[in-house]
């Protein structure tokens, strides 16, 4: 029988789960298969230090081919699988090769989602290769029309106005990021992003995206050199249904990460998993480092289930955000002294069950650390005590 374990998708995830089989001591066949050239890489960067030309590829690396070759990790990059065989425990690569595995992992990730108005002068930002192709035409005096304000958005909107570009953001919606964030931070985004010069405008809708112009339905025309899409992610679900497992959104999995087919499990952003009953997936670094880890336990025959809380982070000029757990509708509110704040959501019972915030520089990190510990501790907290900026974290953890 066949011991080999096949990881598809070489990304943050799949990576990830590749370095981890190995430190737990798996000794078998290895094989990491990806569709792009390069080892697997951390994708925050691209749209921060890789655009500003402050890191590169290998600082965006979770190893490099030395390591590979030491821990006999298979890579296989440009020949991408083409077909999945679950009942014969196998897969197909693209040049007709086929391969038995006694465990598979997806993480097969997604592509950037893009505009029907598509122009030679349109970039996105998912892959190095696409940060490459952006970051060689961000320069001094560029305009630049960004197209969504969410995350993606925003971060080359900022990187775009540090290198010198005239950068307008267009967002369809009432508000930036509002599809994740509360409305007192996506208020706080807009104030960051106009204070540093960039026009953003809201509640717009798209006529096309000419040579030299994005035309908006109203009739405004937009005189641009380059149009930035960042409309949000499409999963990479067809080979997984092509093959007949459970999809939705992205690739359905149990509370183990386990797949509909036997012995296949998914992790990382193409992951489908249950979060308070709800189906969900979580495009985060936070959770493809976790997942990614938690999927290798399990192919090793672990049977862990996945618990791990939700939490991002976004940097936004000289402002961070991070968030952790998940948003209720009872909210408190704590003033920082850097002129941030914090928002804590608690449950009816007013156990902590997410946190959000929003402050200079890296100085939240610590809040939110303690947020996380509040969260597991299952403490009853008191609003008012919340609210007070004088009273800290770490004596409501203390109880």
């Amino acid at each position: 029988m066949n011991d080999a374990l096949i990881i598809v998708g070489a990304g943050h995830a799949g990576g990830r789960a590749a370095l981890t089989l190995r430190e737990e001591g798996y000794s078998g066949r290895l094989i990491l298969i990806g569709d792009e050239a390069h080892l697997p890489y951390e994708r925050p960067p691209l749209s921060k230090g890789l655009l500003q030309g402050s890191i590169d590829l290998a600082g965006c690396s979770l190893c490099d081919e030395a390591r590979l070759a030491e821990l006999d990790i298979e890579h296989i990059a440009g020949n991408p699988v083409r077909q999945l065989d679950p009942a014969q425990q196998r897969l197909q690569l693209a040049d007709g090769q086929w391969l038995a595995y006694a465990g598979l992992l997806l993480a097969t990730g997604g592509r950037a989602r893009r505009l029907p108005q598509a122009q030679a002068n349109v970039l996105y930002l998912r892959t190095h290769d696409e940060a490459l192709a952006l970051k060689a035409a961000l320069r001094p005096g560029a305009r630049l029309v960004v197209i969504g304000g969410g995350f993606i958005g925003l971060e080359v909107a900022a990187t775009a106005r540090g290198l010198g570009c005239d950068v307008t953001l267009l967002e369809a919606g009432p508000r930036l990021a509002g599809r994740v964030l509360p409305p007192v931070i996506s208020e706080a985004l807009l104030d960051v992003h106009r204070l540093h010069g960039v026009e953003v405008r809201l509640n717009v809708a798209l006529e096309s995206i000419d040579a030299d112009a994005v035309v908006l339905v109203d009739g405004q025309r937009l005189p641009c050199d380059l149009v930035v899409v960042g409309i949000g992610m499409q999963p990479n679900i067809e080979l997984a249904a092509a093959a007949g497992l459970d999809v939705g959104q992205g690739i359905r999995v149990d509370a183990h990460l386990r797949t509909s087919a036997p012995n296949v499990y998914a992790a990382g952003d193409v992951c489908e998993f249950r979060l308070d009953g709800q189906y969900q997936r979580q495009e985060t670094w936070r959770n493809a480092e976790a997942q990614g880890r938690h999927a290798a336990l399990n192919l090793l025959g672990r049977e862990l289930a996945f618990e791990s809380l939700p939490g991002f982070w976004s940097d936004q000029y000289d402002w961070g955000l991070q968030t952790v757990g998940v948003s209720t509708a009872l909210t408190v509110s704590r003033p920082l002294p850097t002129g941030g704040l914090l928002l804590f959501y608690l449950d009816a019972e007013h156990h902590l069950q997410g946190a959000c915030g929003w402050a200079p520089g890296n100085s939240v990190a610590k809040d939110i650390k303690l947020c996380e510990r509040l969260i597991s501790a299952r403490i009853p907290l008191n609003p008012t005590s919340l609210a007070d900026p004088d009273l800290s974290l770490k004596q409501l953890l203390r109880g």
